[in-house]
């Protein structure tokens, strides 16, 4: 059996497509609370700030495949779940817990005032347990509570066949199921700090990651290949529009009529629906994405959405802070200008975190106590290597 596996440049091309998402995302936070829903620009901010809801649960998905690709071949006993445990807190705990904290502290300085030390010490332990530190930091809370179900998983996906199989159907049922018993008998209002909430996307990963060379291969097949891409692609573009068009309608306050018109039923899940279905189609593509870009990138732009990908952890825990100085110091303006700054937020943003994390890799030996682990920086070399073996395969085959 298979010890060990290759990295994957797939992955981290995936990773980086996830980030922009996250950051197009937060970036245009400001543009769809403020522009009047009557603006000719509001549908625009509008698709941007929904559309681009597909960066954390794509994290989750490369999360899962990522551990059942490289631990699923591996013999599983005491040493190897031990020291997957021991690595998870180093790398993704202590970060969790230090940009909580940050966090926390800076918020508590520009716009609280608790009474004491004792209850802001409370508060802050209370907001670390349920992810709430900052409202990014949740997907660093799901992620600590998968990797703590990983183990778990995986012993029951090798003992049973029929599970494995169906995992892709099975995350589904069990994240509409939980969906379905929250709405219906427990009515947590923090379900977005559970991760059964989001079980579709980690399973999924973890039936592509099982399964991954078995799949690579029957792509191979042209009609097969075709088939799936026109599925997904499809799939994803009818439910972006109605994703896009459902929050549309709710911003400028006209959702009542629509409901008025369907179900009860539908109106109850149709939110829900929306958003996880729009989410797994939209992973499903930027997984397939990045294999084309894995092959299709010339090897100056491959090297620089690798580096955004090996980074893009960091750039998610920095940038909300970045976020934070510039909206505080940047509140307005003529409409050029505010326009302007949204695009202006972005880029800077985006350049700031990666340069204050690849610059923290750099000068701190420590480093991964503050951004998790990180690959150093790829040569150029290395690309232009990697083009020239893509080359000559596809030449000699």
């Amino acid at each position: 059996m298979e010890k060990r596996r290759l990295n994957l440049d797939e992955i981290q091309l995936a990773r980086a497509f996830a980030i922009i998402a996250v950051l197009l995302v937060h970036s245009s936070s400001t543009g769809v609370t403020s522009v009047p829903t009557d603006s000719l620009l509001f549908p625009i901010y509008n698709f941007f700030n929904v559309a681009g809801k597909l960066g954390t649960p794509t994290f989750i998905m490369l999360s899962a495949f990522v551990l059942f690709y490289n631990y699923y071949p591996r013999k599983t006993d005491a040493t190897l779940i031990k020291n997957f445990y021991i690595k998870r807190l180093k790398y993704i705990l202590i970060p969790y817990l230090l940009f909580s904290a940050l966090y926390f502290g800076v918020k508590w300085f520009a716009y609280y005032d608790y009474p004491s030390f004792g209850f802001a010490v409370n508060k802050f332990l209370y907001l670390v347990a349920l992810g709430k530190a900052h409202p990014h930091l949740y997907f660093v809370f799901i992620s600590v509570q998968l990797y703590l179900l990983f183990p778990f998983f995986m012993l029951l996906f090798k003992r049973f066949k029929l599970l494995r199989k169906h995992a892709f159907w099975l995350g589904i049922a069990i994240q509409w199921i939980w969906v379905y018993l929250n709405k219906e008998y427990f009515h947590i209002t923090l379900k977005g700090s559970i991760s059964l909430s989001y079980m579709s996307f980690y399973f999924v990963g973890a039936y592509l990651g099982i399964y991954y060379h078995d799949l690579r291969e029957k792509m191979k097949d042209h009609l097969i290949r075709f088939k799936t891409l026109s599925f997904i692609f499809f799939s994803y573009g009818a439910l972006v529009v109605l994703y896009t068009g459902y929050m549309y309608l709710v911003r400028i306050g006209t959702s009542g009529t629509l409901a008025n018109n369907l179900p009860d039923l539908v109106n109850q899940y149709l939110a829900e629906f929306t958003w996880a279905t729009h989410a797994l189609f939209a992973g499903l593509g930027l997984f397939l994405l990045a294999h084309w870009a894995e092959k299709s990138f010339q090897p100056s732009r491959k090297r620089l959405f690798m580096e955004i990908g090996a980074t893009s952890f960091g750039i998610y825990l920095i940038h909300p802070m970045l976020l934070m100085i510039m909206r505080y110091f940047v509140q307005g303006g003529s409409p050029l200008v505010f326009h302007g700054w949204q695009l202006i937020t972005f880029i800077v943003i985006f350049v700031l975190s990666w340069a204050i994390v690849r610059v923290t890799y750099k000068l701190i030996p420590q480093y991964w106590i503050i951004f998790g682990k990180m690959p150093p920086m790829e040569t150029r070399s290395k690309y232009k290597a990697d083009a020239h073996r893509n080359t000559s395969t596809s030449l000699s085959s």
